[in-house]
């Protein structure tokens, strides 16, 4: 993880909006984890379609198959994080759902990005 002056400027602002005072209740929290989702699948998006323009078309073939494995993945990991056993966490569980969520797609996006070459935009 990169330090805080080299933080991400997606994870700055998720930071900002959870100390936010309206932040400090459950629907507050999640939904500043939703913003940080958004953000981070724009930016996956856009690392992908980066990266897509940069490989001769047998890469764009494995690079489209590992993302729709990824994605499969991801929704999976969804289908577990509403299981029968969630009900169990409380509300403080969505909200950690919801940052697992986006920390995922950051993951992903980061991944993508480094590949295309774009390491941290700072």
């Amino acid at each position: 993880m990169w330090a805080q002056e080299g933080k991400d400027p997606i994870d700055k602002s998720l930071d900002a909006c959870l100390n936010r005072p309206g932040a400090a209740n459950t629907a507050g929290q999640r939904e500043c984890a939703a913003k940080a989702y958004a953000a981070w699948d724009a930016e996956l998006n856009k690392a992908y379609q980066q990266l897509m323009k940069t490989l001769d078309p047998a890469s764009r073939d494995l690079l489209r198959a590992s993302q729709r494995h990824w994605l499969a993945f991801f929704e999976a990991e969804k289908k577990f994080q509403a299981g029968p056993w969630s009900r169990q966490q409380g509300t403080l569980g969505a909200v950690s759902t919801a940052l697992a969520d986006a920390d995922l797609v950051k993951s992903r996006a980061l991944t993508l990005r480094n590949y295309a070459g774009g390491g941290n935009p700072n």
